[in-house]
């Protein structure tokens, strides 16, 4: 990037904290000793993110197509897997889960289709850029959407 733009950039490599809420109810997932589970995430603008958007559309070009929808569905929980670089989860039930942060149990979990409701509110948490960079002392110009889908529509 040219200098003279330095001002314009975004720290891309800063990651936040997405608290999980229950997808139904909207309480905080607080786990036995009280701890609310989150997800730390980098965002859509980081160079992992644009890596795997690169590899992607390079692969689709050299094939001469387009992805399916399973390889699509594939496809985004394998970005949020790289993406994800930590967590403490809890289950619905309010216990801890003693799982690992690996890119095989992310991306197990972001294709569960028991698990669309986190999936959805792990791409709305990372559609907000302000979750990302918020500006010191600013108030935003709209509302927060909501970011844990609880949604159970099909």
């Amino acid at each position: 990037m040219p200098d003279v733009f330095g001002t314009l950039a975004l720290p891309i490599e800063r990651t936040a904290k997405f608290m999980l809420v229950h997808p139904i109810s909207r309480e905080p997932l607080k786990d036995e000793a009280g701890a609310q589970g989150w997800i730390e995430l980098l965002s859509w603008e980081s160079e992992k993110a644009q890596e795997h958007r690169l590899a992607r559309d390079n692969l689709l070009r050299k094939q001469g197509r387009d992805f399916t929808a399973e390889e699509e569905w594939a496809d985004m929980s394998q970005m949020l897997a790289k993406l994800t670089v930590g967590w403490h989860l809890v289950g619905l039930d309010g216990r801890a889960i003693a799982a690992p942060c690996t890119y095989d149990l992310a991306v197990g979990a972001y294709n569960a289709t028991g698990l669309r409701w986190l999936r959805n509110a792990t791409m709305a948490f990372l559609n907000t850029t302000r979750h990302f960079f918020p500006l010191d002392g600013s108030t935003p110009s709209a509302p927060t959407p909501d970011t844990n889908s609880g949604s159970t529509e099909s």
